[in-house]
Formats: structure tokens, C-alpha cells, sequence
């Protein structure tokens, strides 16, 4: 009875520690929209972008980005991403102070033709590899994934096993997850960097060095677990706008 008194209390004392230790390590995260510009206002569009996150989001905790979806459903799209950041950020988040909110309706939102809904996702940082790798390439691949229900944990298994063999082929992989839930948000976005298309289209090795750390089959073990997890997946090329 002492023993399995001990074990509970340690169990718990595990539990408080891992709490108290996420509590001071806050969430690393990044709010996307998707927007998509007017005919023939690509050129205008981006420059307009550009020279508003120059003047306030240039670094720090508002630091954003343009990116441009060049293959996928829904090519020509951009995407304009803060982050990475905190939810600090999120209740700060510049509107019409110093007239941010009054350049991007002046500047910007003529040339836009259409809004998506902004979405929040949080790196998991313990299921990706090589973040300063994907800071120097100018494309990437994402793969945006549903989860049928019940199946969190064994795919976050799945993903352990991928980062590592990432990992070992010096290739970036990053994870981020979505903590609010959504029709038309993944739960799960899958970040792959690549220089061009010329090495997009090439082999990686990724079977071959999972099977090497994983046995002979595993590759199939692993397409087999997937599709247990998976509701639904749907991918998209990018590239940065700089």
C-alpha cells in the first residue's frame, strides 16, 4: 500500500512539475491569413505588404511575413504571417496606434479581392527539427492535416519517428498545431524547407533512412498508422516573399 501511496505521489509530483515548467515557457505561436489579391494587382499587392511590415512589423513580437502559394488549391493566394511570437502579442497587437490600421486600409486592402478567417497555430518545437535550416530557403512545402477523433496521441507518435529521420537527413521539418478547432483549419501543419524545385523534385531518402532506423517494412507500418490517424490532408507549395 506504501508503495503504490508513493507512486501516486510521484506520479503527481511529476504532473506538477511538467505543469509549472510549460506555465513559465510560454507558447510559441503564429497567426496566418490567407488573402488573396485582385487581377493583375500581384506586383502592387506585395509591394504595398512589404512596405507596411517594414514600418510595423519589422522585428520583435509583431514581426511578419508574406508568402505566396504558387501550387496547391489555392494557388495564387498569399499568406500573411506574425510570428513567430507569444499570445502576448496577440492582446497588443497594433491597430490604430501610429496609424497601422489606417496604412493597411489605405495601402493594402484596395488591392485585395478577398479575406480568410486568421488563424493561430503553436510550434511544437519537441516534433520539428531545423527552424535556422528553414530560415534559409525561400520555398517550403506544407501539409495541412485532420485527425479523425481520438487519434492525437498516436499521430504525435508518428511525428516523434519523422522528426528524428528528418533530423538525420539535415532537413527542416516544423510542427505546429491548432489549439482552437474549426471547419476549415487543420489540426496539424507540417512544414518541409527546399531550396528549389529542382531539389523539391528530387529523392530525399525519407524511406530509406526511416527503414534504416526503423527496420525492413517499417515505411509501410508507418503509411498504414497515417492513414489510421488521418481524416483528411491537403498540401500547398510556397515560396517567401521577400
Amino acid at each position: 500500500m506504501k508503495t503504490k501511496m508513493l507512486t501516486l505521489l510521484l506520479l503527481v509530483t511529476t504532473i506538477t512539475t511538467l505543469r509549472a515548467q510549460m506555465a513559465d515557457k510560454p507558447a510559441v505561436i503564429v497567426e496566418t491569413r490567407y488573402i488573396l489579391p485582385k487581377h493583375n494587382m500581384e506586383d502592387k499587392f506585395e509591394a504595398a505588404v512589404k512596405a507596411h511590415n517594414t514600418k510595423f512589423h519589422p522585428a520583435g513580437p509583431y514581426v511578419a511575413s508574406l508568402r505566396k502559394v504558387n501550387y496547391g488549391d489555392r494557388a495564387g493566394w498569399y499568406v500573411w504571417i506574425m510570428g513567430q511570437t507569444d499570445y502576448a502579442a496577440l492582446d497588443t497587437h497594433p491597430s490604430k496606434e501610429g496609424g497601422h490600421d489606417d496604412d493597411w486600409n489605405n495601402s493594402i486592402d484596395p488591392l485585395v479581392e478577398k479575406y480568410d478567417a486568421p488563424v493561430i497555430n503553436e510550434y511544437q518545437s519537441d516534433l520539428s527539427f531545423g527552424y535556422d535550416l528553414f530560415k534559409q530557403v525561400d520555398n517550403y512545402e506544407i501539409w495541412m492535416v485532420n485527425l479523425k477523433p481520438g487519434y492525437g496521441v498516436k499521430f504525435k507518435g508518428l511525428l516523434v519517428k519523422m522528426q528524428k529521420v528528418y533530423q538525420t537527413l539535415g532537413r527542416a521539418m516544423l510542427t505546429y498545431s491548432n489549439p482552437l478547432h474549426t471547419t476549415n483549419s487543420p489540426d496539424y501543419s507540417l512544414v518541409f524547407g527546399f531550396t528549389n524545385y529542382v531539389d523539391w523534385g528530387k529523392d530525399w531518402g525519407v524511406k530509406t533512412a526511416y527503414e534504416k532506423m526503423n527496420g525492413a517494412d517499417s515505411w509501410k507500418k508507418l503509411l498504414d498508422e497515417w492513414n489510421e490517424c488521418v481524416a483528411s490532408y491537403n498540401t500547398e507549395l510556397r515560396s517567401k516573399i521577400k
